[in-house]
């Protein structure tokens, strides 16, 4: 770099106008070293001294886990380049994909769990969906229907551990009996059950 000749190395160009008023004196930034003061001894044959060449990139971005729908990714520095300036900063807006079973309730994940009427009523043990792929879950006889199964961290990470993973329990009432099983429940009713 060398000192800039238009402007004497100050970054800044006086200019003097005479009108039927007098003289005015304006100083404006120097067009030529953008008021840096200096100059490339030699012009770059990318950017021609300007200091910026126009590119695309593909880059690869980190996402923190349990980050929320709508929340912004910073990443300083790959932004948009200015000639002779530091470039600005890159931000990412997220948007998070729903899934088809689980959904989000902050750091909890909630999902469905149809179950059959016997396994309500004497328990049983059934696989669910979860990010860390299937789990056993038991079901404790004598569960009401809507009732709340918790699976203590395998929800949603967070920077001071995970939450909860919830299952809803829904009890499927079969549509069409065989005459053994409606003998069954009658005795059943008539018990009181």
């Amino acid at each position: 770099m060398s000192s800039c000749d238009t402007c004497g190395g100050q970054g800044k160009v006086r200019e003097n106008r005479n009108s039927i008023m007098g003289s005015f004196t304006t100083v404006r930034e120097c067009s030529t070293c953008h008021g840096t003061g200096k100059v490339p001894k030699e012009r770059c044959g990318t950017c021609a001294g300007v200091g910026v060449k126009r590119s695309e990139e593909e880059i690869s971005i980190k996402v923190p886990p349990g980050i929320q729908n709508g929340e912004v990714i910073r990443m300083t520095g790959r932004g948009e380049a200015i000639p002779h300036g530091q470039p600005g900063d890159l931000y990412i807006k997220v948007h998070v994909e729903s899934h088809k079973t689980i959904k989000r309730d902050g750091n909890t994940l909630t999902t469905h769990l149809p179950i059959k009427l016997t396994d309500a009523l004497l328990g049983g043990s059934y696989t669910v969906e979860t990010l860390d792929g299937e789990t056993e879950i038991k079901i404790p006889a004598g569960i009401a229907h809507g009732e709340l199964l918790r699976i203590k961290g395998k929800g949603v990470p967070t920077d001071y551990g995970r939450g909860d993973f919830m299952v809803k329990i829904s009890i499927e009432t079969p549509k069409k009996l065989s005459r053994k099983a409606r003998k069954l429940v009658e005795e059943l009713k008539e018990e009181g059950i």
